[in-house]
């Protein structure tokens, strides 16, 4: 006699997962230094200058002298015309003295007498715009500089920060199953 068998199969479930990963995103803005530098106060200074025209030797040459000046020019003139009236009084006596030389002083003395001496010419050119001297005397100059500050405001940002969470959604692939047969001898199942 055959003994009925039970025959079973079973399948197990199989899980499925559908992953969306988490996005991160972080920006970070620059800060903003915000720098100000305040212009430096700059004064300069400086006095007048001064102006010297010295215009008494032009004056001089053209015999616009004042009378103190034009007496002690006289003076010096007269002293000069002296001196060389002894430097030629004694050259002459030196030539007579020299007579017994069997020179002939007298002659060459005369001869010197005859002779036109040089006269003094004065240039047009040196009458007027001669002998005026101009002097400028430039002051210094006085600089002042006033330094002024910098002023400095950071602006520090936040970053900036999106999040968008992941999701796992999970799905059968295959369900569980459990099939049972009986083997063998006809069961009456109307039991």
């Amino acid at each position: 006699m055959r003994i009925p068998q039970i025959q079973m199969q079973q399948t197990y479930a199989q899980l499925g997962l559908n992953i969306n990963r988490p996005v991160q995103d972080i920006q970070q803005p620059q800060a903003e230094l915000n720098l100000r530098q305040e212009a430096a106060i700059i004064e300069i200074r400086q006095a007048k200058g001064s102006l010297t025209i010295d215009s008494s030797e032009a004056r001089e040459n053209i015999d616009m002298r004042g009378p103190l000046r034009r007496t002690r020019d006289n003076a010096d003139y007269g002293y000069r015309m002296a001196m060389e009236a002894i430097a030629n009084i004694s050259q002459e006596g030196d030539q007579l003295r020299a007579i017994e030389n069997k020179t002939d002083a007298v002659v060459a003395i005369s001869q010197q007498e005859s002779m036109p001496r040089d006269s003094e010419i004065i240039a047009a050119g040196s009458l007027v715009g001669d002998g005026i001297e101009m002097r400028y005397d430039l002051q210094p100059l006085d600089i002042q500089v006033q330094e002024r500050g910098a002023t400095m405001d950071p602006e520090i940002k936040k970053p900036i920060h999106n999040y968008t969470p992941g999701k796992v959604e999970p799905y059968i692939l295959r369900w569980n199953s459990l099939q049972i047969e009986v083997a063998g001898l006809h069961v009456d199942q109307r039991i």
